[in-house]
């Protein structure tokens, strides 16, 4: 019976690696869709990977460019009429 167990222990671990793979080459190669970068960014979130933004890297880059929330001007709402 154990051997069972393994034998989908084993499928699930192939699926999981599969969806990694295939995310993966999705994303260098360009094709990933807006729905499939959704999957990915939870993929990832399940999984318990994390970063943070380094100084020279594509992601601290990225924080960078962000603008300083404490120098954004709050925009009075509008009422709804």
């Amino acid at each position: 019976m154990a051997k069972r167990s393994n034998d989908i222990n084993d499928q699930l671990a192939d699926l999981h690696m599969g969806l990694a793979l295939l995310l993966k080459e999705k994303l260098q190669d360009g094709t990933i869709s807006s729905s499939e970068l959704s999957v990915l960014r939870q993929f990832l979130k399940d999984n318990n990977i994390s970063a943070q933004p380094v100084e020279g890297t594509p992601f601290g880059d990225l924080v960078s460019a962000l603008p300083d929330l404490d120098k954004v001007v709050q925009m009075p709402r509008r009422r709804v009429a």
